[in-house]
This record gives structure tokens, sequence and C-alpha cells, in this order.
């Protein structure tokens, strides 16, 4: 049942860079959820994977050079509203986002990230990706983006990614009411952390930035 137009929030936190604070690497996902489930996959576990990812980089007592800000988006189901706001809000320091990547298709075995950018900045994050062949998370695909993200790659072309994993049973659990936290594996959540860990905190800590 409508209930008509209500305020929310996004909810923002960030590990500072130690020398170049102001050039951001953005990652999140988003709070709300499709209102037949509680939103497990979509997108609570995206939202877990890229808080932890930074909260486990603090853990281990890293600081990169840039700030790494991770952003729980809200109003992603209906207008983007989040999404928008975040960019409007921030849109004075989009031309210093370096990178934004979001997780939203599910949390299962990671394979790697979707990426759009540049050549040069595709390079450098096969790269990075490489670390990543333990695990199995080092494809890097032909595009990346999201939702939430769309707003500030558009409007200041920040390059952009997204999680990929083996998602061959989303779309039986997405925006319907089988997506409950039951169908988290907390091996593959914990191996999302890791594969976003490393390669936000190293986009994050190399001496350039990618090129645009």
């Amino acid at each position: 049942r409508a209930q008509g137009e209500a305020e929310s929030a996004n909810l923002v936190a960030e590990l500072p860079g130690r020398e170049k604070p102001h050039e951001i690497v953005l990652l999140g996902g988003h709070i709300d959820s499709w209102d037949v489930g509680t939103g497990a996959m979509d997108d609570a576990g995206g939202s877990v994977v890229t808080w932890d990812a930074v909260r486990t980089i603090k853990a281990l007592g890293l600081r990169p050079r840039r700030t790494l800000r991770v952003v729980l988006w809200t109003n992603e189901e209906n207008g983007l509203r989040g999404a928008l706001a975040y960019r409007d809000r921030h849109a004075a320091e989009l031309k210093d986002h370096v990178l934004a990547l979001e997780s939203d298709t599910g949390v299962f075995k990671p394979l790697g990230f979707g990426f759009t950018g540049s050549p040069a900045a595709r390079q450098v994050v096969r790269t990075i990706a490489g670390l990543l062949a333990p695990i199995g998370a080092h494809e890097v695909g032909a595009s990346g983006g999201g939702a939430d993200i769309g707003p500030v790659v558009q409007a200041a072309q920040v390059p952009a990614m997204s999680l990929t994993v083996e998602g061959s049973r989303y779309f039986l659990l997405h925006h319907t009411p089988a997506d409950t936290l039951d169908k988290l594996a907390p091996g593959e959540v914990a191996a999302c952390v890791g594969a976003v860990a490393v390669m936000v905190y190293v986009v994050a800590d190399m001496p350039e930035r990618l090129a645009r």
C-alpha cells in the first residue's frame, strides 16, 4: 500500500587518505530493498561487502594515499534519489573521484570486476586484478557500473567498476520473497570482501591516479 513521500538518507563513512585525502575512491551498495523480501542479495549483501572491505583495510592498520569513501545509498529501488543527492552534494569534488565501484548483483563466488574507463586505466586494473588469481577473482570484464554510481560516472566521466560474481542463481532470488539472509554463504561473502578490499586499496594507494 502506497504511503507517500518519506525522508531518507545515505550512510557515508570514510577512511581518509594519508597523502591525497581530497582524491576519492568511492564504493558502496544500496540499503533499500524490494518490498516482497528482505533484500539480502539486493542489496544488503553488496552493502556489507563494500563496507566490510573498508573496515578490513582499517583493521589491518592500512591507510592508502587517497580517501576510501563507502556510501550505502538510499532509494535505489524507487527513483535513485540517494544517488542523485550524492552527485549534487559532492559536485565540486567529482573531478577528484578516482574510481567508483558498486556491488549490486548479488553476493556469490567472486569472479572479478566489470570496468568502464580509458584503455590505460583498464591495463592498470587488469594488473591489480591479477593479485586475485589465487581466489579466481581476476577477470576484468568489458563494462562496469551500477545504478547508484551512474550519476557520478555520467557527470564527471569517473572510471566505473562493478563486482562480478557467479550469479546464475541471482534472478531466482532477485525481487522475490526468497531474497533472505540464509541465501548468503559466509565464505562467498568473505571472498567478495577480500576481492573488493584488494582492488580499492591498491587503486587508492598507487602513486598516480587512474587515467580518465
